[in-house]
């Protein structure tokens, strides 16, 4: 597997974690709790997402709802298209020292995308920036 690879398969997973919670976005009350937030004061309520121990971390667990998490995976998607774009224009000859040192920082760019999953057993340590 390599670096493009690795990318695209944790952006999956993390898109289908992402789907696979509630659609609705998330709201932190300073209870501590989280619950979805539908709008719709006719809806049966809102749905209780988790407790955590403090408003704070409330606060951040609704940060990260599933509507952010989805976004963010599209944002590294981009990414990682230009970066394999760029790497196919190459690969046909239409190299310029321009291009190349671009080229590396958009490789650079990748490895510090890589490094929020270096935890995952299949990340290799010469990803690492």
């Amino acid at each position: 597997m390599d670096l493009v690879e690795f990318l695209r398969a944790r952006l999956d997973r993390d898109e289908q974690t992402a789907r696979a919670c509630s659609g609705a976005p998330w709201k932190a009350a300073p209870s501590g709790t989280v619950s979805t937030d539908t709008g719709d004061p006719g809806a049966d309520g809102p749905a209780y997402v988790a407790t955590a121990e403090n408003g704070a971390y409330a606060e951040h667990i609704a940060r990260h709802d599933p509507a952010r998490a989805l976004a963010e995976v599209s944002a590294k998607r981009q990414v990682v298209d230009d970066y394999e774009k760029q790497a196919w224009i190459l690969g046909q000859g239409h190299r310029t020292p321009e291009l190349d040192a671009a080229q590396a920082v958009r490789e650079t760019v990748l490895r510090l995308l890589a490094l929020t999953y270096a935890h995952h057993p299949a990340y290799r340590e010469e990803w690492r920036p």
